[in-house]
């Protein structure tokens, strides 16, 4: 196993019978020496990143490095053209690593705190493969701060336009409130983005303060206005659930969303995930909830669920209520979802941020695709119930 989970907590996933080695850290090095030391019988010891079990013991070798970008083989898009039409191929991650320390994020624990590029020849080539040879007509760029290097988002910019891509797909990206500014939002434009998605996470400028972001509201503010005046649709995520947050902060993070009018939202339920503070913040409170396996830790376990009961919330901060956290997180998503204007965006435009919820073109034409809404209808509707009885 490798990831996030496995690298913070690696004798709790190494004592699992089922698990016999985990790669700490980014692992796809670790990965190609593993098979070959388990395909040719050779020793373990000397592979970087790499955790087993030997004579009942656990066993932890040195941690890697981490890579270059630059020394990464093309993704083997080839191998999985079976499943073209099934699945979505339009993802790029151009960029690794964060200087951000966010109490709730655990991105860093694995791709350390400095940004690490891929190279801008390397990421036109496979905008290229996924355009061309794929017909892929919208990329999300899954970068956490897609904006950080202006330079470098300049020259991606001038290629993709010089290539001709912004003239066969759109293009999503993520990026900080304080990695924006009017040059860079009007080359991203010209070049195809059509969508930029925020970590907003709350509007309570206390509450900003203890998410250790580094940002303010009030800048959050100022980027989603500057975006929309560019013409981009914009998306956004908060947290409900902080640590000391109040009943009112957290409806005034759903004011806040209407008022800026996001063209798309998301209110998750705070997820203490291992190795973030938060997740210390949890523990010490003795508010930390993980069920077996961990299968509540989901930022969406509010949404997820059948039951607004069968399923605990894996934090609720002090002072905090269970039942009434999760109603809150299931109201302010149907209220901003389920409103005329959000419904027809949903019924009307192919495009969602993130890869977030849309329907596909002539989605009507399709008994699996109705099947679908009904399904989620239904859920809705329980959810409706649950809330106000």
């Amino acid at each position: 196993l490798g990831g996030i989970h496995p690298t913070v907590l690696t004798d709790e996933v190494l004592e699992n019978d089922h698990v016999d080695f985990v790669v700490r850290g980014e692992g796809e090095k670790a990965l190609l020496e593993l098979y070959d030391a388990v395909k040719n019988k050779k020793d373990y010891s000397a592979i970087k990143g790499l955790s087993y079990k030997s004579g009942g013991k656990l066993i932890h070798n040195q941690l890697a490095e981490l890579p270059d970008l630059k020394n990464f083989p093309p993704f083997p898009y080839h191998l999985f053209e079976s499943a073209l039409g099934k699945y979505n191929f339009g993802f790029i991650a151009s960029s690794r690593g964060c200087p951000y320390d966010c109490i709730f994020c655990s991105q860093r624990t694995i791709s350390g705190q400095k940004f690490r590029y891929v190279p801008e020849e390397i990421v036109i080539s496979e905008i290229d493969l996924l355009v061309n040879k794929y017909n892929q007509t919208h990329i999300n760029f899954v970068d956490d701060n897609f904006t950080a290097n202006k330079q470098r988002v300049a020259k991606l910019c001038e290629q993709m336009i010089k290539n001709g891509f912004h003239e066969k797909a759109t293009f999503d990206l993520q990026t900080r409130a304080d990695a924006v500014n009017d040059e860079i939002l009007t080359l991203l434009k010209k070049a195809g983005f059509r969508v930029v998605n925020y970590g907003l996470e709350t509007a309570s400028e206390r509450l900003m303060v203890l998410l250790n972001k580094k940002e303010t509201v009030a800048e959050n503010i100022a980027a989603v206005k500057l975006a929309k005046k560019h013409g981009f649709g914009v998306s956004g995520t908060f947290i409900f659930g902080l640590p000391t947050e109040t009943r009112q902060e957290r409806w005034q993070a759903y004011k806040l969303a209407k008022d800026l009018d996001l063209d798309y939202v998301r209110f998750n339920n705070a997820t203490p995930y291992p190795g973030t503070r938060l997740y210390e913040i949890a523990k010490e409170e003795g508010r930390l909830f993980v069920e077996k396996g961990w299968t509540n830790l989901n930022a969406c376990a509010s949404l997820v669920q059948d039951s607004v009961t069968e399923s605990r919330l894996p934090y609720v901060p002090l002072g905090c209520d269970e039942a009434t956290l999760k109603k809150d997180v299931i109201k302010a998503n149907l209220l901003f979802s389920l409103r005329p204007k959000r419904v027809l965006k949903l019924l009307t435009k192919r495009i969602g941020p993130a890869g977030w919820f849309y329907l596909p073109p002539r989605w009507y034409l399709s008994f699996e695709e109705w099947r679908c809404l009904i399904k989620l209808g239904c859920s809705l509707l329980k959810s409706l119930v649950k809330i106000y009885t």
